[in-house]
């Protein structure tokens, strides 16, 4: 039997704790080396792309699938496997998902550097991910005022009147992106084709999460502000050094040495990973997201799901093709048949 789970389903399953243990628990599987976490595929549609995520988290599998329609927008979807069987155990519309996983890492890699202890906190967007981030962080973090900017100022407006009442917490529009950014604490949450921050403007020995620019045409960071990275933090090595523009362009131009970048995984294993100098004073936080991410949430969620009899049970979709005879292994087929090897 596949599960499936709406929107609706996972907005109501997915409390804080659930999501933060599930992005805590990403880091724990990767420290233990219980993962596979190959490039994502990007194949162009002529309108737009469609992206492959696939990975290996424990004891289940599967794969991610985004479309991107220029002008249109975005569709997600998760698939969930078992390893042990091969069986298809849910289906998740991913929006939701994407939005709650990349939040719930955020917050687990700002709190790695020490993102958790600050009051106020420059945003830089007013979109979907600029939303879900700041929910979670005021709800986890005492913070106490934001100060948000985006390009437009009709919608900066209305994002800080929102959040404000939604959180009972000073959020305010400002005029210019050098005032949300001079705080000790910035969140960059933009789709910029061109750097949104100013390196020079940013204070000393400020945290930085940035969690735009997922793709190699997309920039959030300029140089001078990977110049001045102590550390910079990636939810993984390898993807954000192929998708992250940014990162990219930093290296390239001899602004970042590659030995500052470093994994969160790594990070949560040894404090010491974490460092800054008199002329690197920033702390960086830079993600594209990875599916070992969104398969911890999901599995989390198909968990909270079954205790409360949420979502939509499906009849079998994919049917099992089994090997003929002996050459199913002993072990296979106690799986199949629920018993012990």
């Amino acid at each position: 039997m596949t599960l499936h789970l709406s929107a609706h389903d996972i907005r109501e399953l997915a409390t804080d704790d659930v999501v933060l243990a599930a992005a805590r628990s990403v880091l724990d599987a990767e420290s233990l080396g219980r993962t596979e976490l190959p490039p994502r595929i990007d194949v162009p549609s002529g309108s737009g792309f469609l992206r492959v995520m696939p990975a290996v988290l424990g004891d289940v599998m599967g794969v991610k699938v985004m479309t991107l329609a220029e002008g249109l927008g975005t569709r997600y979807l998760v698939l969930l496997y078992e390893v042990a069987s091969g069986r298809l155990l849910g289906l998740f519309d991913a929006d939701e998902l994407t939005r709650l996983r990349t939040a719930a890492y955020t917050v687990v890699a700002g709190e790695l550097l020490g993102a958790d202890g600050h009051q106020q906190v420059g945003l830089v967007g007013s979109g979907f991910e600029a939303t879900g981030h700041l929910r979670l962080m005021a709800r986890r973090w005492p913070v106490k005022q934001v100060l948000v900017y985006s390009r437009s100022a009709t919608r900066r407006a209305e994002f800080a009147a929102r959040m404000t009442e939604e959180l009972q917490i000073d959020v305010r529009a400002v005029d210019t992106v050098r005032e949300a950014t001079g705080t000790p604490l910035v969140v960059l949450a933009t789709k910029s084709r061109e750097p949104v921050v100013n390196g020079a403007d940013l204070a000393p020995g400020a945290v930085v999460l940035s969690i735009g620019s997922t793709r190699p045409d997309l920039r959030e960071l300029d140089r001078a502000t990977l110049a001045r990275a102590g550390t910079l933090l990636v939810d993984d090595d390898r993807q954000v050094r192929l998708e992250s523009g940014d990162v990219i362009d930093a290296i390239t131009h001899g602004a970042l040495p590659t030995g500052r970048i470093v994994p969160a995984a790594r990070a949560a294993a040894d404090t010491g990973a974490v460092r800054r100098d008199d002329d690197r004073d920033l702390l960086v936080f830079k993600s594209v997201g990875t599916a070992l991410q969104d398969l911890s949430l999901a599995r989390s969620l198909l968990s909270a799901a079954g205790a409360r009899g949420t979502g939509r049970e499906l009849d079998e979709i994919c049917e099992l093709k089994p090997f003929a005879g002996a050459a199913a292994t002993p072990a296979a087929r106690a799986t199949l048949e629920g018993t012990p090897s």
